[in-house]
C-alpha cells in the first residue's frame, strides 16, 4: 500500500517534475520528453509520477501554468510600482527582458511552438489570459495619458511581437556581431514606433 504524501510533499514532488519537465522540453523538445525521460531524470520509477499527474500532457499544462504565472508576476510588480506610466512602461520592456534572459528555460516553455490543448486545462487557460493582460495592459495607460494615437491593443501586440522577435534572435544567436547590438536595436524600435504614433 502507497505510503500517503501530505499536501507539502505533493506540492514539492509537483515543482520537482516541473523542473525537470521544463529542463526537457527545451533541450529535447516536447514531444520527446515522457513519463520515462521524467521519471529517469528524478531517480524515479514511471509509475512514482502517476501520483502527482496523470500523464504528460497533464505535466507539460502544469508547467506551462507556472511559467506563466511566473512571468505574469513579474511584470505585474512592475505595473504596480512607481513613476508615471512612461516611466513603468520602460521598466516593463526592461524586465520582460530580463526574465526572458534569467529564466531562459521558463521563457522557451512559454512560446513553444508546440503546446498541451488550452481549452483542456482550465488553470493553463487563466494563467495564458493573465499574462496576455500584463503583457498589454499597460498600453491602454499609455494610450489614456493622451499622447498616442493608437489602438492600445494594437499597439501592445506590436512591442510584444517586436521585442519577442528581437529576444528569440538573441538566444539563437542570429544578431550579427558588427551589427547594432541587442539593447541598441530595441530602444531605437520602441523610439521609432512611438515617435510614429505621436499625436501631432
Amino acid at each position: 500500500m502507497p505510503i500517503l504524501l501530505t499536501e507539502d510533499q505533493v506540492a514539492q514532488g509537483r515543482e520537482r517534475i516541473r523542473r525537470v519537465a521544463e529542463r526537457q522540453a527545451v533541450e529535447r523538445g516536447i514531444e520527446r520528453v515522457s513519463m520515462h525521460s521524467i521519471a529517469q531524470a528524478l531517480g524515479w520509477s514511471a509509475t512514482a509520477l502517476y501520483r502527482y499527474y496523470e500523464n504528460k500532457e497533464a505535466i507539460l499544462a502544469a508547467t506551462r501554468t507556472a511559467a506563466l504565472d511566473q512571468l505574469s508576476e513579474t511584470l505585474e510588480a512592475v505595473m504596480a510600482g512607481p513613476g508615471d506610466i512612461w516611466e513603468r512602461s520602460r521598466a516593463i520592456g526592461g524586465a520582460y527582458v530580463d526574465f526572458a534572459f534569467e529564466r531562459p528555460d521558463t521563457y522557451r516553455l512559454i512560446f513553444a511552438l508546440s503546446q498541451p490543448d488550452i481549452t483542456l486545462y482550465p488553470e493553463l487557460a487563466t494563467a495564458a489570459a493573465r499574462a496576455r493582460r500584463s503583457m498589454t495592459g499597460y498600453a491602454e495607460e499609455m494610450v489614456a495619458a493622451g499622447d498616442l494615437d493608437a489602438d492600445p491593443t494594437l499597439l501592445a501586440h506590436i512591442f510584444w511581437a517586436q521585442l519577442h522577435g528581437l529576444i528569440s534572435l538573441q538566444m539563437v544567436g542570429h544578431l550579427d556581431r558588427d551589427g547594432p547590438d541587442f539593447e541598441t536595436i530595441r530602444h531605437e524600435m520602441v523610439r521609432r514606433i512611438v515617435h510614429g504614433i505621436r499625436k501631432a
